[in-house]
């Protein structure tokens, strides 16, 4: 056991620790305070930096590069609302299970609560979203380095094991911020294997039962996968599926709304649009993974006639609609593996889900051939068999997520699709972008509303300094579109000022600012031969599309119409 005494030292000893548990990435938003974080941050050879002056696109920023490198990354800013601008991204994380420390720089407690300048109450900010938190002591009282090594420790298993998300320590510091630049006096101990290993309490025997007799009871059944189905697990899926004959219906931000299967119901959004005993209600419904987008799918669902059972890794509850009947935490391989069902031999269950999900698919791709015009449903059609399966897909809120999953194609894109959808929110979209492409290390491309792009301009800087190509595609209908699709919209009086909130700026000077390339085609064709053009030539790129909201609606209106007919 020995004492670390000044701020540095114990700044060297967090950072070095985070290293050797694996993290890879630290993203440091400058201040003052935080002086002795940033320099061991800066002085170790080991760790990979990204500093950014705007403290929310940096946690989006953070929060991307969790995403990209299936890591956890580190944010460290000063004291005050620096870390408050932390908090949409902290929440996202929780909300979105993604693993993300903070370790904000704090006054020691003889300046909180007598007006000292840039001085809040940090202690405990972020309430209930982190996985963990704690506080640590001024360093120049002297801290344990068997404390500080357990705590450290205890803040990366519960961050990142059983159900991931963020955790905060909030480190007090005294001035003078650098004490002397020595080597640390303690050796850091390794992490201990068990410690190490992944942990996953066994699925209790009560639930597989109850599990097993609900699926072999069951004659009509639907498998819903939500986010976070990975796809070791998906393959044990699509198996289950088969033997049950059973639709798979996928959220798309699985990638096996894309894939052309005979158990994959790809277009089910738009198949709930339809009415008679082609969508009847099944009996159960099992879930995987976490929750899916579908508006429609949750109204479809939302019958106390339907056992709902949810099947995912994490603790938290997925229940909407108040009518889930079996919660099971657990490895999904790994429960697949124990699971004994029964085969089915009728198949029209699933043959009429076929039927129609064929019919869908005929129209569209017939829909989207005779058509050139420049329009949001097409963007997202094009881009889905367009988009080369290296490269990652960003889907912002609102209407970009909804258009790709209704008229994304089947049978083409095979990359990784992103999203966040933890607590749905727009902002911190080109951060989260900048740093999934920088923990993936590959290019990508997001498709992203105006509104949302306005909210998070300055995290354009980001892109600056990355080798990974990033192809920003926004739509531009000047205001939020998705209003356009809620009751309010026939509110005439207040719904164009105070919901639409229509603007005129165009974001070429934006993109010019921030180094980037730009097109802003003016057509269908000319976007193609963009888009195509800026694949090959590996520029980070903003596409800026103008469109109506008005004309947009409609179109959508148009479609459905068409599905509904056919």
């Amino acid at each position: 056991m020995s004492r670390i005494s000044n701020n540095l030292n114990a700044s060297q000893y967090i950072i070095e620790k985070l290293i050797d548990l694996g993290v890879e990435h630290f993203v440091i938003s400058p201040g003052s305070r935080s002086t002795p974080l940033t320099v061991a941050v800066a002085r170790n050879d080991r760790a990979k930096q990204t500093i950014h002056f705007d403290e929310r696109g940096a946690a989006f920023h953070a929060l991307g590069l969790a995403k990209g490198s299936k890591s956890p990354s580190v944010l460290v800013c000063t004291s005050g609302t620096a870390v408050a601008n932390y908090f949409p991204a902290i929440i996202e994380a929780a909300m979105d299970n993604v693993p993300l420390f903070i370790l904000s720089a704090d006054r020691p407690p003889e300046l909180i609560g007598v007006g000292a300048n840039q001085a809040i109450y940090q202690e405990n900010i972020y309430g209930s979203y982190p996985r963990w938190y704690a506080n640590l002591d001024p360093p120049d009282q002297g801290i344990d380095s068997d404390h500080l090594n357990a705590l450290l420790e205890s803040m990366w298993s519960c961050a990142v094991e059983d159900y991931p998300g963020p955790a905060h320590l909030n480190c007090q510091f005294r001035e003078p911020f650098l004490g002397s630049d020595q080597q640390l006096n303690d050796t850091i101990p390794q992490r201990s294997e068990s410690a190490m290993q992944e942990r996953q309490a066994p699925i209790p025997e009560q639930h597989m039962q109850s599990l097993q007799s609900s699926i072999n009871d069951a004659a009509t059944g639907l498998i819903v996968l939500g986010r976070h189905v990975l796809p070791k697990d998906q393959i044990g899926i699509l198996a289950l599926a088969e033997q049950l004959n059973w639709p798979v219906l996928p959220d798309v931000q699985c990638s096996l709304r894309f894939k052309d299967h005979p158990s994959i119901i790809n277009y089910f959004d738009l198949a709930l649009l339809k009415t008679g005993p082609k969508v009847e209600k099944p009996e159960l419904v099992l879930q995987f993974g976490g929750a899916f987008t579908s508006k429609r799918l949750l109204t479809y669902l939302d019958d106390e006639a339907v056992f709902q059972i949810s099947v995912k890794a994490s603790p938290e509850i997925i229940d909407p609609n108040h009518k889930l009947d079996l919660n099971i935490e657990g490895d999904i391989s790994n429960l697949l593996d124990q699971l004994d069902v029964r085969d089915r031999s009728e198949a029209d269950w699933l043959e009429r889900w076929r039927i129609i999900n064929h019919s869908i698919r005929a129209t569209i791709e017939t829909y989207f051939q005779n058509s050139d015009d420049l329009s949001e449903p097409a963007i997202h059609h094009f881009i889905s068999r367009a988009l080369p399966k290296h490269h990652r897909l960003f889907l912002a809120n609102s209407m970009p997520i909804r258009d790709m999953e209704m008229f994304a194609k089947v049978g083409v894109y095979e990359g990784q699709v992103y999203a966040n959808r933890g607590a749905s929110g727009i902002d911190g979209l080109f951060a989260t972008t900048t740093g999934i492409a920088k923990g993936s290390g590959g290019p990508i491309t997001a498709i992203i509303g105006d509104l949302a792009a306005l909210h998070d301009l300055n995290s354009l800087a980001l892109c600056k300094p990355l080798s990974e190509q990033i192809i920003f595609i926004v739509i531009n209908n000047h205001g939020g579109g998705i209003f356009n699709f809620l009751p309010i919209t026939g509110e005439r009086d207040v719904f164009d000022e105070y919901f639409g909130t229509p603007h005129s700026l165009s974001f070429k000077q934006g993109a010019d600012m921030f180094g980037l390339a730009y097109s802003h085609p003016q057509n269908l064709s000319e976007f193609k031969s963009n888009f195509k053009e800026t694949l090959q030539n590996g520029q980070s790129t903003l596409i800026e599309i103008t469109t109506d909201r008005y004309e947009n609606h409609q179109l959508h209106k148009d479609i459905f119409k068409l599905i509904r007919e056919h």
